[in-house]
């Protein structure tokens, strides 16, 4: 199948989402990255910076420009999480910017907010305060361990999620320390249940008219993607050791090296996969040994793979692979990813254009709808582009927003 066939004829330019408001006081991570998910989805999102500094996000390398004027909105981290957005400066801090973060709210879906529990209830500005102000709103919180608990107050990012997940702990070379993921995946992980809580609220909301808290913890998300092992340590004995890029249930399974300093990986086991390899191996002694015999001889079974993948340039086993059905990937810098044909036909790597930097490549929206796509609006906003127009809906004219600039409260 063809793109073109995939997509609707009738395809729409507004995402499924469209018409949902949504407010955001968040910063970082998750939280933006949950906003960032409803953005490409068609809702249009109004994120809350502090004057002068920003998001915290907005500091941090690398950067797209190298002129000290532009750092602030030439960070790689703020331009890819808050794609699609629109931002206003406000200091929910102080009573006065409360006050208008209220107005802000009555005009809103979804509040995303990413601060550690009881800063938004000490701030007036909690579920119970802002529920009882909008009835119909879905009030997202997205923390480290949640909002009710005896670590609920404690401070934390996505390591800390992958290290009390157990992620790290099965995460590692064979005979070496943990390891967490290169890329903080609880932080994207968290944003998507967030997001899909938001579509479970809508529809609850759609049926009942009432909205809810959601109460999104990193560790909660981290144990949801644990795998097995949660049930396996608790009911069958089981305890997932670190083997690197292979697993203890599965052989042929590993990455492994070519000739030509690429890696491959292989995953083979099924009985079937595993006699083609064979056969293209040229080792019909192996055909005997079911999936059970493998495992016992799985560091054999692997090292037997690994010499044949290492005889060759991996381009020349991917091919072979691929004729015989076998499954199999290679390894990918992000270079590569750039170029690769799969992911540019599908425009899973895009571009957004911005109106400083010019074209920027990113990653696409995951999810492929037929008939209203996820994608991306625009590119993400300066600090404080949006002060004008939203302070100018709220009713505040020219001169209540400069003094409002004056006292740092936008």
């Amino acid at each position: 199948m063809q793109g073109h066939e995939f997509f609707a004829e009738q395809e729409t330019d507004a995402g499924p989402l469209e018409g949902l408001r949504v407010l955001e006081a968040t910063a970082y991570g998750p939280g933006p990255l949950c906003g960032q998910v409803l953005c490409d989805l068609g809702a249009e999102s109004i994120k809350i910076d502090l004057p002068g500094s920003g998001d915290p996000a907005r500091h941090i390398p690398p950067f797209v420009s190298a002129e000290p004027a532009q750092r602030i909105e030439a960070s790689v981290w703020h331009l890819t999480f808050n794609r699609g957005k629109r931002c206003i400066t406000l200091d929910i801090r102080q009573p006065r910017g409360q006050d208008i973060f209220r107005d802000l709210v009555r005009r809103s879906d979804v509040l995303i907010e990413s601060f550690t529990p009881g800063t938004m209830d000490a701030w007036g500005l909690g579920y119970a305060a802002l529920g009882a102000l909008q009835p119909g709103l879905i009030y997202v919180s997205i923390s480290a361990f949640g909002q009710y608990g005896p670590w609920r107050e404690r401070k934390g990012f996505d390591p800390m999620a992958q290290a009390m997940s157990g992620l790290m702990h099965v995460t590692g070379e064979a005979g070496g320390g943990p390891l967490r993921s290169g890329n903080a995946t609880i932080d994207h992980m968290a944003a998507w249940h967030g997001a899909m809580g938001v579509m479970a609220a809508l529809h609850h909301r759609d049926a009942t008219g009432e909205g809810q808290w959601l109460d999104v913890g990193l560790t909660d998300v981290a144990l949801y993607c644990s795998d097995i092992n949660i049930m396996g340590a608790a009911g069958a004995g089981y305890h997932m050791r670190r083997l690197g890029n292979a697993v203890d249930a599965a052989a042929p399974f590993d990455s492994y090296p070519s000739a030509d300093g690429r890696h491959l990986f292989v995953n083979a086991a099924i009985d079937a996969h595993w006699a083609r390899l064979c056969t293209l191996m040229q080792r019909d002694d192996l055909l005997p040994l079911d999936y059970a015999e493998r495992l016992q001889r799985r560091d054999e079974i692997n090292a037997l793979v690994g010499a044949w993948v290492g005889s060759q340039p991996l381009e020349a086993t991917l091919a072979q692979l691929d004729q015989a059905g076998i499954t199999c990937g290679p390894v990918l810098e992000f270079d590569d990813i750039l170029q690769h044909p799969h992911f540019r036909e599908r425009g899973s790597i895009t571009t957004m254009t911005d109106a400083e930097f010019g074209e920027l490549t990113t990653y696409a929206p995951g999810p492929k709808l037929s008939r209203s796509p996820a994608r991306i609006r625009a590119s993400a906003p300066r600090l404080g582009a949006d002060n004008d127009a939203v302070y100018g809906s709220l009713g505040l004219g020219d001169r209540e927003q400069q003094a409002l600039r004056e006292d740092r409260i936008i």
